[in-house]
């Protein structure tokens, strides 16, 4: 998922986010990040590094904001394996 523009802007925050698998259920994480200077985000990027069919969406903030909340969810069976890029 890509949301708003990465292209030449500046990253402020990347953090790999992992979780093991569990049969039968659905792993769910999510992450806050809130901008220290209070710089607008510009671009956020969510990576699945597994390229199964997990999801990721905004659910807070974003595009606009000085913060953001990423929820992830893996697909059942599989473990959580996503890259998140912030860029200002």
């Amino acid at each position: 998922m890509i949301v708003g523009d990465t292209v030449h802007r500046k990253m402020v925050f990347h953090q790999r986010v992992k979780d093991f698998a569990i049969p039968f259920k659905k792993r769910i994480k999510s992450l806050t990040y809130t901008d220290p200077e209070n710089r607008k985000i510009k671009g956020v990027a969510v990576i699945d590094n597994d390229f199964s069919h997990a999801s990721a969406n905004i659910t807070a903030g974003g595009v606009g904001q000085s913060y953001v909340t990423v929820r992830m969810k893996s697909q059942r069976h599989h473990p959580l394996n996503f890259e998140v890029e912030i860029y200002v």
